[in-house]
């Protein structure tokens, strides 16, 4: 059963944004689109409710003969893998409004190679740097959308 927490805790996680994306307000005008406010999060919501419930519903594998000290090794270490990933999903909501989207992105980013094991120099600083400039080019210039810079930078 403990192997079905993690996706069961998915699945609610899923149906509880779902019911919140039904929240978001709409305008009058936009209520009668086909595409609004609401449908990239019900998207989302929706893929991941699917996934969820794929995870929960997929046959366990059972470790025969296998070495309990080892594994339990190996999953204290994806355990903290995902703690420290969270930590970084965190600290990237914490730090938007200091240092703007652009450079919490290229810190998320950052972060989340290194936690994942990546360890060249030139990936960790080109990877994150090109990405969040590329979203600041599109987003910010491209499509002229104004996006607070922070307090770091206003």
């Amino acid at each position: 059963m403990t192997k079905r927490l993690l996706p069961l805790a998915l699945v609610g996680f899923a149906a509880v944004y779902i019911w919140q994306a039904l929240t978001i307000a709409l305008d009058p005008w936009s209520a009668e689109e086909a595409i609004n406010a609401r449908t990239l999060p019900l998207l989302y919501g929706s893929g991941l409710l699917i996934l969820g419930v794929c995870l929960a519903l997929r046959p366990v594998a059972h470790s025969n003969g296998a070495d309990p000290s080892r594994a339990s090794s190996a999953t204290r270490r994806r355990w903290l893998g995902l703690a420290a990933q969270c930590g970084a999903i965190i600290g990237f909501g914490l730090a938007i409004p200091w240092a703007g989207p652009w450079l919490a992105l290229a810190g998320l980013l950052t972060a989340s190679l290194l936690i994942a094991g990546e360890r060249r120099w030139w990936v960790l600083a080109l990877a994150p740097a090109v990405t969040a400039a590329s979203a600041w080019v599109l987003i910010a210039n491209l499509l002229e959308v104004y996006v607070d810079p922070g307090r770091w930078f206003s």
